[in-house]
């Protein structure tokens, strides 16, 4: 009985070296939250240039003027995407100079907690284009996609005050 009881105890430890060493076992679930948040993204980057109201299909909340006197200003209230993680301060810009047209896209990533080794995973050839001065703890290194054949791009912003996670993201043209 002794002996049974042993080799049971001594099981356990092992199980639990298996599961916990399986590199696979808990990613799984952050690549699915990743996958889910570039999917997003790439909707949102092809909708740059295009007609506000593209983004009804792709935003489950409605958007709204930040300030009723301007209408180039938009926002959205906070909403989750497939996967679970939470977008906020969205921000969407129209163009002054063409109305009613996507200028830029920008919001915060809350809870998807994104290492830049995360992104260079999906856009191996990031850029740095912007470092901190060290000025403010919201200052942020963001790195940029390759531009698409529109000269849209993805921006990454990972904050000064902690650069190891994701904070927020761009969606624009680059190029002009």
């Amino acid at each position: 009985m002794l002996i049974c009881k042993i080799r049971h105890f001594i099981k356990i430890p092992f199980i639990m070296l298996a599961l916990f060493s399986s590199p696979n076992l808990f990613a799984e679930g952050n690549n699915t939250e990743i996958e889910s948040l570039w999917r997003f993204a790439t909707q949102l980057k092809n909708t740059v240039g295009q007609d506000v109201n593209k983004l009804d299909a792709i935003i489950p909340v409605p958007l709204v003027r930040e300030d009723q006197n301007i209408a180039e200003r938009l926002k959205a209230a906070p909403f989750s995407i497939e996967g679970g993680i939470e977008i906020t301060k969205m921000s969407v810009r129209l163009d002054p100079d063409n109305p009613g047209k996507i200028y830029i896209i920008s919001y915060d990533v809350a809870n998807a907690n994104i290492l830049l080794e995360d992104v260079r995973k999906t856009y191996p050839q990031l850029k740095l284009i912007d470092v901190p001065h060290g000025h403010s703890k919201d200052e942020t290194f963001s790195w940029i996609t390759p531009v698409d054949k529109n000269g849209n791009g993805i921006g990454f912003g990972f904050p000064y005050a902690q650069p190891s996670y994701l904070k927020n993201m761009t969606l624009r043209n680059f190029v002009n």
